[in-house]
């Protein structure tokens, strides 16, 4: 028989046995073909490989927040009452002693003519009844004591005058505090007509912000509510203060107030000018979920997570809260203890099956291959990072 099978291999004819037995043949090959590709197509593409995260149950402060600067408690203008020249840090004016010693040599001399008139006027009290001096010089007695004792009391006022004059060379800073700004070196005429100051000097034990509240929040805030401020130029470091008042009305340009917050500052190492955040706790969410904010993916204006179910992955819907830019408060979708993705999810879909790492460099951005089904696949754009595909946050 011949090798195709033929019945009759004289006539040249194909039976239809010699059809089937050839179909037969050509499904066993093409099975055993398409088996091949598909095993081969099954080693060659893995699950893929995600991160999880596990979500936490904490206490979540419902913020109001903006940006700040630090101010000083207080802070005054020093100048001088008295017209002189700037000496040093202190104010001298070396023709005030002299003028003050003048009047009260100037005085002296009006004391002792008072109390010669006075002995005068009592000598020609007691001869006037005896007809030893007359009328007149009586008169001139009494108009000479009301004389002495006339510049006795000018010349009193000149030393008084002299003598605060005096006193306000020295000049007394109003508050406890650092001199923040000098602006007058020595030598430089000062006075009460003078155009400019010669110090700044503010308070800094203790400092204040202004935390901007927009017109929606003011109902949610109130004085003694606590505060937050993080000092950027101390790497993000929180200083904790409380509200001591509120602006009693809206800014009609911007329809905001003020909320005032002070801080201590114990070290000194807080600056007046320097800028920070603000945020001012109006509510606390109690053992709320929060996951990190690379696990949300936004469609649509619809809020999307891929929580992890055994090996598989399963698409849900939630509802988010507080947004603290790095992690997220969930209202509704997920629960504590559950694990959603976090890098990963451009290469999955609802139901898939997948491989899970829970640890990550976070320096690198790449899966830690040391850890269980881990690889070194970085993490890349499709982890889920904001701005992806498919409208992610």
């Amino acid at each position: 028989m011949c090798p195709w099978g033929f019945d009759n291999p004289d006539d040249g004819l194909v039976r239809p046995s010699l059809l089937v037995t050839l179909t037969a043949i050509a499904a066993a090959l093409g099975g055993a073909a398409c088996s091949r590709k598909g095993e081969a197509a099954s080693k060659a593409r893995p699950a893929p490989l995600v991160v999880v995260a596990r979500v936490v149950a904490r206490d979540v402060n419902v913020e109001v927040r903006a940006p700040v600067e630090l101010r000083p408690l207080a802070q005054a203008e020093v100048g001088s009452k008295t017209l002189g020249y700037l000496d040093a840090v202190l104010v001298e004016r070396d023709e005030l002693p002299d003028q003050l010693v003048a009047a009260r040599g100037s005085l002296a001399q009006a004391q002792a003519s008072a109390t010669l008139a006075r002995n005068n006027l009592e000598r020609v009290t007691g001869l006037a009844p005896k007809g030893v001096v007359s009328q007149q010089e009586l008169q001139q007695a009494q108009a000479a004591v009301a004389t002495a004792e006339a510049q006795e009391a000018a010349a009193k006022a000149q030393v008084a005058g002299y003598a605060t004059r005096l006193g306000e060379t020295q000049i007394t800073a109003p508050l406890d505090g650092v001199v923040a700004i000098r602006r007058l070196d020595p030598g430089a005429l000062v006075g009460p007509t003078a155009a400019q100051t010669i110090l700044t000097v503010a308070q800094t034990s203790i400092l204040r912000v202004f935390v901007t509240v927009t017109e929606r929040e003011v109902h949610l805030v109130e004085v003694g509510q606590k505060a937050r401020v993080d000092i950027d130029a101390l790497a993000g470091r929180s200083v904790e203060g409380a509200v001591v008042r509120l602006a009693p009305t809206l800014d009609p340009a911007t329809r905001t107030l003020d909320a005032e917050v002070q801080i201590d500052n114990p070290r000194g190492d807080l600056r007046p000018g320097m800028f920070g955040r603000g945020a001012i706790v109006v509510d606390v969410h109690p053992n709320a979920p929060v996951i990190p904010a690379t696990a949300l993916q936004i469609t649509n204006g619809r809020r999307f997570v891929y929580v992890l179910v055994g090996d598989k992955v399963e698409r849900r819907e939630i509802e988010t809260g507080v947004d603290e830019g790095t992690w997220l408060e969930v209202k509704k979708g997920v629960a504590p203890s559950e694990e959603v993705v976090t890098v990963g999810m451009d290469a999955i879909s609802d139901g898939a099956t997948v491989r899970v790492s829970r640890e990550v460099d976070p320096f690198r951005g790449r899966v830690d291959a040391s850890a269980p089904g881990g690889d070194s696949t970085p993490a890349g754009p499709e982890g889920g990072a904001p701005g992806s595909a498919d409208g992610k946050r």
